[in-house]
């Protein structure tokens, strides 16, 4: 059986309520975190997704997420 190609996730790729949950089997999924606290949320979204109210786009590694978290160097 040939490998199928992956989906992209679309928005949740960059979102900061994405994550990956991978099975012992290796298949992958996207789950949504904000569906553990709004119901509006699928688990499991179908995928791509191409609009979510409840997007949040990914601060750049090593970033804080709010300026005003950031400290100065001493």
């Amino acid at each position: 059986m040939p490998d199928r190609a992956p989906i992209s996730p679309g928005l949740c790729a960059s979102c900061r309520s994405m994550r990956t949950v991978t099975t012992r089997t290796g298949s992958t999924f996207v789950r949504c975190a904000r569906s553990e606290r709004d119901p509006r949320f699928p688990k499991y979204p179908p995928l791509p997704v191409l609009g979510c109210v409840g997007y949040e786009r990914q601060s750049p590694a090593g970033q804080d997420a709010a300026a005003g978290d950031r400290q100065e160097p001493a």
